[in-house]
């Protein structure tokens, strides 16, 4: 079965999410780190969330590969 090659729009998504989920992890981190609960776990989560967003594609593929 040949590669699927990802579309330039996949990949420009897929960057914005990791980055986004990057910054929002680091972020609630340094948020409950300031005893800051609420907007910390909401940052982590959102993190956490962002990450698994730009994987979504690739999930995707498995679960229809897995499907079949």
């Amino acid at each position: 079965m040949p590669a699927q090659k990802q579309s330039t729009g996949e990949m420009i998504s897929s960057v914005v999410f990791f980055v986004v989920g990057v910054l929002l992890l680091t972020e609630g981190c340094s948020r409950l780190n300031t005893n800051d609960i609420l907007t910390g776990l909401s940052g982590v989560l959102g993190g956490l969330l962002s990450l698994f967003a730009a994987f979504r594609f690739k999930v995707q593929r498995i679960y229809e590969k897995w499907r079949k």
